[in-house]
């Protein structure tokens, strides 16, 4: 009886490495879960208390060798391959004036589109004011992209 728990539990281990390293699909992990609840039930069977300190030990170490192996599998050729490591770049903000004019191309509720010259950038309405489309706005402020506006308003002439 001994001899089938140090199998199974051989087997466990050997499941769950091998899982690190062999893309199964959890096949392998399920296999290695299976052995070791195994394991245990044979632990049951020789001893209450021998039953009780594995499952109590398999449940404590359980997240350390989780933790562990997910870090071991990062640096293996199959998770460096799997693993995204560089970056290509920030887009360019765009370069807007502040004090240029444009329109504003959706409605601003507060948050929208508008295009200063050529260029279409999501833009803010000043102080949360539900701007119209296609209504004349002027940029106050720029901060990450997105334009700070308010609506132009046409002052009839005399």
């Amino acid at each position: 009886m001994v001899y089938w728990l140090i199998i199974l539990l051989a087997i466990a281990v050997v499941m769950f490495v091998a899982e690190l390293f062999v893309p199964s699909g959890g096949l392998l992990a399920i296999i290695g879960a299976a052995s070791l609840t195994a394991a245990i039930i044979i632990c049951f069977s020789i001893d209450r208390w021998l039953g009780v300190g594995v499952t109590v030990a398999s449940m404590l170490i359980a997240p350390f060798v989780f933790a562990g192996s997910i870090n071991l599998w990062q640096r293996s050729p199959l998770g460096k391959r799997m693993i995204i490591t560089q970056t290509v770049g920030e887009l360019p903000l765009p370069e807007i004036l502040i004090g240029s004019s444009g329109v504003a191309l959706t409605e601003m509720r507060p948050m929208g589109e508008v295009e200063v010259g050529e260029v279409r950038i999501e833009a803010q309405s000043e102080m949360g004011f539900i701007i119209p489309a296609g209504a004349k706005v002027k940029v106050l402020a720029m901060s990450g992209g997105i334009a700070t506006v308010r609506e132009l308003k046409e002052t009839a002439k005399v």
